[in-house]
């Protein structure tokens, strides 16, 4: 044991001391530099995650793209946003790899053509020996699925004369009812699903007690004296690029937005229907217009959505005809957009162009009239009644006269007044995941109809469309022939 005098012990207590305190000191400096190396770890992590909650796929994004810089100039301004990568896809061709004359001969031959056929042409389709069909049933099964399905049901005696009236009084309908064909249609890349029962359109429609022609007279003649958009120059607004017109038709901006560069492209026609092919070729021509002068004052935007919508019944705010584009810097809106990243995943998984191959199918099935570099198909999967589909490589002449000549079958051929539209054109300025221009229409049903044409059923579970595909398919066909005719 080591023994210590006083003055030792003194010495060795001061020295403690001196220790301790330098110890604490250090150790104090070393919490401090740790405490401070921690707050700025967290204010690290917690920028990282601002900057990415911008950028992720799912995130909001604030582009904040036009702050004023002057006079009437505006300048783009992105700190950082997400532009999902996407590969450069073979080119779209509009042109089918068989045609409907030798799919009828050599994959098909005892096939019945309309929707409730599909699914027995489908099974012959698989068995053909031919090589390109084959091929193209390899395509069909790779995007759509398929399934025929019986529903049977019993009716009380004291409920049939009611269901009969239902019939219009017809026998054939009434057998038919108790043993329905439902046909389910899925679409394996975009996930639509659509269930068809021609059943349901075979019922008789009662009159509107009001004609619908009567009633469009009577809402235009009603909306005229107060319609901003026929005062256009000083009852709406403008960019601050400044509006564009032309012959027919004329910009403006809209006032309560859902994107920055958000347009309403207009007609000086105030009639929702009564419009011909030039006053139509100016109006979307002039969407084109507008969208290039968007590019040159904002670069960043990148991808076009448009959407129409005719008479209240379909959502329109005003009876005045206008389509609304919106131009947006990262995507496409909705369900352009799932589109688009379905084409993308089609690509990933057989690498060739998920739009060419579609149209393949449809024009071999007999869906599909092509007029000059566009084509329309009946789409398999419709959101509702008449789905069509107008496509080509680029927004141009050919694009926009056939989407014209389906527009007339409908309204003046089929006498349906209610459309909805809408369209998605190849992105300004890049060549990743480049679409097609095209516009996917949809009928509305009676422009007088109080009841929703809409329900849970469409919005949460799957698409109900009761016409065929190939009937509509026909109407369009019809108005191609007559109408592109005559030019």
């Amino acid at each position: 044991m080591i023994s210590l005098d006083a003055s030792e012990k003194g010495t060795s207590v001061d020295n403690t001391w001196t220790t301790l305190i330098n110890s604490n000191m250090a150790n104090g400096i070393r919490w401090k530099k740790g405490w401070l190396l921690a707050l700025a770890g967290l204010i690290f992590v917690l920028l990282i995650f601002y900057l990415a909650s911008m950028s992720s796929k799912s995130g909001v994004k604030n582009f904040n793209i036009f702050q004023p810089k002057g006079q009437g100039h505006f300048s783009p301004h992105v700190n950082w946003f997400w532009v999902k990568g996407y590969t450069v896809w073979p080119e779209f061709s509009h042109k089918p790899s068989i045609a409907n004359e030798h799919f009828r001969t050599h994959c098909v031959k005892n096939a019945d053509f309309s929707i409730t056929g599909l699914p027995r042409m489908v099974k012959e389709w698989e068995s053909s020996a031919d090589t390109s069909c084959q091929t193209l049933h390899k395509t069909f099964d790779a995007i759509f699925n398929v399934e025929a399905r019986k529903a049977h049901l019993k009716i009380p005696q004291p409920f049939k004369p009611k269901v009969s009236r239902w019939l219009g009084n017809k026998q054939a309908l009434m057998q038919e009812l108790y043993d329905q064909d439902i046909i389910h249609i899925v679409s394996k890349f975009t996930r639509e699903h659509t269930v068809f029962n021609p059943l349901r359109n075979k019922r008789p429609v009662s009159p509107p007690e009001i004609p619908e022609q009567k009633y469009v007279d009577d809402i235009v003649n009603r909306t005229a004296a107060t319609c901003d958009f026929c005062k256009f120059k000083e009852n709406t607004a403008e960019h601050l690029f400044g509006r564009i017109e032309s012959k027919y038709a004329f910009s403006a901006s809209n006032v309560f937005k859902i994107e920055a560069l958000h347009a309403l492209i207009a007609l000086k026609t105030h009639h929702p229907l009564k419009w011909n092919y030039d006053q139509f070729m100016d109006l979307m021509g002039l969407t084109n217009a507008w969208l290039k002068k968007a590019k040159t004052h904002h670069p960043i935007g990148l991808y076009p959505s448009l959407i129409w919508d005719i008479l209240p019944h379909c959502g329109a705010s005003q009876v005045h005809p206008h389509v609304q584009v919106m131009f947006d810097p990262s995507r496409y809106h909705g369900v352009v957009e799932s589109w688009r990243e379905a084409a993308q995943d089609y690509y990933n998984s057989f690498g060739t162009n998920y739009y060419t191959d579609l149209v393949g199918i449809y024009s071999a099935l007999g869906l599909s009239v092509a007029y000059g570099n566009a084509t329309v198909f009946a789409n398999l999967v419709p959101k509702k009644d008449h789905e069509v589909v107008v496509m080509a490589k680029e927004s141009d002449k050919d694009f926009f006269s056939l989407l014209f000549y389906t527009l007339r079958a409908f309204l003046d051929d089929e006498h349906v007044f209610c459309y909805s539209m809408g369209l998605g054109y190849p992105a300004l300025g890049k060549m990743e995941g480049k679409i097609p221009a095209y516009a996917r229409i949809i009928t509305r049903g009676p422009v007088t109809d109080n009841r929703a044409d809409i329900s849970s059923l469409e919005l949460f579970t799957a698409g109900n469309v009761n016409i065929d595909p190939w009937k509509t398919i026909q109407l369009v066909r019809n108005s191609v022939q007559s109408r592109a005719g005559t030019r």
